[in-house]
């Protein structure tokens, strides 16, 4: 019988802590013979082949004592032993997918259907799953977790937010317990020690920054020792051995997948710890402020919003020069000055409170664009943290300097098995082929879809477009179905829930200011004259039950207002209605005037949109959204080549605005 995946553990022949090495540039011939293979793995799985393995699965899960008996316990050992010696064959990882069916059923009340089976046996093949929203992922994610536990291969269970780990982790313990496996968790507020602990056990759930800051500080304390085979001896035969946190990069299950290895991949994290140094930065960033609130844009300086940096001109080089003339110490370097300055534009004029960031208890807390949650603890770096401090009147914190650094590709290419599962995976099969040499498998719905999209309207300003969501919800709350309301920004979300208490309709917010209660605000979200208004946070892993009432009504009614960045957050936010065969609908609802599209087209191609949309209804609506839809093209182009400009290292990291984290 075929090995599927050969089992892969820390011991002398890979060493504590195993890892690929980086893979070497490819030439165009080994990327496309690559890419045949990779596409013929796929095209070799599909729910029709699948069948036959399935009846073969169930003939084995007859075969299987009760759940929880002393006869289960002694099978499991027995699949285990052959598992770790002979690796994970086509009879063996059937057998394992038998038991954790067999034991869901009876644990959880869950039995799972031929779609998940299909999607985990995807994963355990080394391929993304395309499941969509509501098929059940992390009951799916169990399967091939289990498998390799059982092999003895350290496996780690990679999310978006410690939300998601907690909640994953507590609802499939017991599920992993009964197998004889140890789960744990890291999350932001996990110590070194329990970090370590928690690395021990057989399967770990965590957030990819979290995987990735203890990975870096892992290189940190291993130093010399970290590769190579002297290094691997030194570490199984010293004494006194450095102790790293994790126990190597085996396999990993990366849940959100586009979100972590596409969406998150356009900045590279970096570890960090205090500078040294006495200058008082502070100063020179209340300076480098006002020098930059007398400057004007398009004659001493242009802003690009796709980069997020401002750019001096001739003009504005000359004006700086000359008041510099009257200023002492660094401000005589041409250089350094013209960094603080553009720094500073980029501070006033590019990062916006409820936007970009919040203001908390005197400090700046980044907000995640592509989530809507906080990221607590993470600095801008090159002193632009400090230039919104300043800016927003905050305590200044201390300035960081790195010393190490690494992209989420760069990261996740190590490990030596990689899969993954999203329901927005198709529009990236191509970047997702290219990194990391695996295709994308889609994964049939269980009960076919029953969702409702409507016609999206796309209206010239925005007064217009809120007066008409606000009907919409009015109408959609007074017949008793619920509607959930989805923004890009907290701006945005606290914008329209002012205007729904105006309108007197009682609601619920849910943005980065309200993360806490996450939890509870979307489990009321699907009952009957509930109405939500929510970032992209409750876009991904959340899952919304409906009541009877709600269902009868026509399920939940999704509301887009603000143009995402790419297709996939608009699918994953109108995801979160039609799930498992429910009723529901969805509609977006935006502007002309959306700084998305603003930012990403030329203004004179947006004022004939307009006039169009308002000479010629009919025609205007299609130009209207082919527009909506170009600029989010410009904006995944844009993003496609600054992912692919920091794996390929054609820039320096220093050069980059990334999120660093403070050393433990």
């Amino acid at each position: 019988m075929s090995t599927i995946v050969n089992p892969v553990r820390p011991g002398l022949l890979l060493g504590d802590r195993p890892e690929r090495r980086p893979r070497k540039e490819r030439s165009a011939v080994d990327q496309r013979v690559g890419t045949w293979f990779a596409g013929r793995k796929s095209r070799s799985l599909s729910m029709g082949r699948f069948a036959s393995l399935l009846e073969r699965m169930e003939d084995h899960e007859r075969s299987l004592a009760a759940p929880g008996s002393n006869e289960f316990r002694i099978q499991v050992r027995a699949l285990s032993r052959n598992l770790t010696l002979n690796g994970v064959t086509e009879d063996l990882a059937l057998q394992a997918f038998a038991s954790v069916r067999s034991a869901t059923c009876q644990l959880l009340g869950i039995r799972l259907h031929p779609e998940q089976l299909f999607a985990g046996w995807a994963m355990l093949h080394g391929c993304f799953a395309e499941m969509q929203t509501g098929e059940g992922k992390t009951l799916t994610a169990a399967l091939p977790a289990i498998v390799m536990a059982l092999a003895r291969t350290p496996v780690h269970i990679v999310t978006v937010n410690d939300y998601l780990v907690r909640r994953d982790s507590e609802q499939l313990e017991p599920l992993y317990q009964l197998f004889g496996l140890q789960v744990a968790r890291v999350t932001e507020e996990s110590s070194p020690s329990d970090r370590r602990l928690a690395y021990a056990a057989d399967i770990v759930y965590c957030t990819n920054k979290q995987l990735v800051f203890d990975y870096l500080r892992d290189l940190q304390s291993l130093g010399e020792r970290r590769a190579g085979l002297k290094g691997r001896l030194g570490s199984l035969l010293s004494l006194n051995p450095p102790r790293p946190l994790m126990r190597g990069l085996c396999f990993a299950i990366v849940d959100e997948a586009d979100s972590s290895l596409i969406d998150d991949a356009r900045t590279p994290l970096i570890l960090a710890q205090p500078a040294s140094g006495n200058r008082d930065m502070a100063t020179e960033a209340a300076v480098a402020l006002s020098i930059a609130r007398g400057l004007h844009e398009d004659a001493d300086f242009h802003l690009q919003d796709g980069s997020r940096t401002a750019r001096l001109t001739d003009t504005g080089r000359d004006a700086l020069r000359t008041l510099a003339e009257r200023l002492n110490g660094v401000w005589r370097f041409e250089r350094y000055r013209n960094e603080l300055v553009q720094q500073a534009l980029s501070a006033l004029h590019l990062f916006r409170p409820d936007r970009d960031y919040l203001i908390k208890d005197d400090k700046i807390l980044l907000i995640d664009e592509s989530t809507g949650r906080v990221l607590p603890d993470r600095k801008l770096q090159h002193g632009l943290h400090r230039m919104l401090e300043v800016k927003e009147k905050c305590a200044v914190t201390e300035e960081n300097e790195v010393v190490a650094a690494i992209s989420f590709q760069r990261f996740f290419s190590r490990y030596h098995h990689l899969t993954g599962m999203s329901g927005t995976l198709a529009e990236v099969r191509g970047e997702l082929r290219h990194v990391y040499d695996l295709e994308v498998v889609q994964v049939p719905c269980h009960r076919s879809c029953q969702r409702i999209l409507d016609h999206p309207l796309v209206l010239p300003d925005r007064e217009t477009q809120l007066h008409r969501a606000i009907e919409e919800v009015a109408s959609r709350h007074g017949a008793g179905q619920p509607v959930l309301v989805g923004t890009r920004t907290v701006e945005m979300s606290e914008r329209f829930s002012v205007l729904l208490k105006d309108k007197g309709i009682r609601h619920q917010l849910l943005n980065a200011r309200q993360d806490a209660e996450e939890a509870a605000i979307v489990a009321e979200a699907g009952r009957a004259h509930a109405v939500t208004v929510a970032t992209n946070m409750a876009g991904r892993g959340t899952d919304i039950p409906l009541d009877d009432e709600a269902r009868t009504l026509g399920g939940l009614h999704v509301i887009n207002l603000e143009v995402n960045e790419s297709r996939r957050v608009d699918r994953q936010l109108f995801g979160r209605s039609a799930r498992q065969g429910d009723p529901g609908s969805a509609q977006a609802i935006v502007s002309l005037e959306d700084e998305l599209v603003r930012g990403a087209l030329p203004r004179k191609a947006l004022q004939l949109v307009a006039l169009g949309i308002r000479r010629l209804p009919i025609e205007g609506a299609w130009l209207s959204r082919a527009t909506v839809r170009c600029s989010q093209w410009v904006c995944e182009r844009r993003h496609r080549t600054q992912r692919l400009r920091i794996y390929n290292g054609s820039e320096a990291l220093n050069r980059r605005l990334a999120v660093g984290g403070d050393m433990d």
